[in-house]
């Protein structure tokens, strides 16, 4: 690898860990697997990284930033509707945009759930794994959104939520199964029309 500077090179290590968890699965994902992926001695990550737990946050990191990102464009004061479409439509493209990154948070996720009594000790692995990755945001936007309609959603927003996130984790793994991101996309815009039916009292 040639010479980088240490912020590029822990981002490089950080895309080589996403690419091995999403190809290869969490279990091998070994500081040996993802060096050679990154094209560095193993050395450097551990100079790079205190250990591998460092190296998990900093994917977690990643997401939390990206999605951000990807929902910094909404405007509740559009109404409970439109906002509801576009949650959905930038929920899917940040999903698109980086299916690698995808994979690898369901990797993650399922560690999450195998290890709960160690990682959620209170049992609550929606509050460990959803709420800091979406949750708390389309729940604020949802509700938002209602507020500005005078809408009483039929369904409460926090399940409103939760539907929609784990509708978009089988998208992710539909995404992966297909590659076909026109149906994908087709797949997202009717679980917004879905959304909507189930939110109208």
């Amino acid at each position: 690898m040639t010479y980088l500077p240490v912020d590029e090179r822990r981002r490089a290590i950080i895309d080589a860990a996403i690419e091995v968890i999403a190809e290869e699965g969490l279990a091998r994902a070994t500081t040996r697997r993802i060096a050679e992926r990154a094209g560095t001695p193993r050395a450097t990550i551990h100079y790079c990284f205190r250990d591998k737990d460092e190296l998990t946050l900093l994917i977690l990191a990643r997401a939390r930033s990206t999605m951000h990102a990807a929902f910094a464009r909404l405007s509740p004061g559009s109404g409970f509707e439109a906002t509801v479409r576009a949650v959905v439509v930038a929920y899917w493209q940040w999903i698109r945009d980086a299916p690698g990154l995808h994979l690898a948070l369901l990797e993650l996720t399922l560690w999450v759930i195998r290890n709960r009594q160690t990682v959620a000790p209170d049992g609550d692995v929606w509050a460990a794994v959803n709420a800091s990755f979406g949750g708390d945001l389309i729940e604020d936007a949802f509700t938002a959104a209602a507020r500005a309609d005078d809408l009483h959603p039929a369904v409460p927003v926090p399940d409103l939520a939760r539907f929609l996130i784990h509708r978009m984790d089988g998208l992710v793994l539909e995404l992966a199964e297909t590659r076909d991101e026109v149906a994908c996309e087709h797949q997202a815009h009717l679980l917004a029309n879905a959304l909507i039916a189930l939110a109208t009292p």
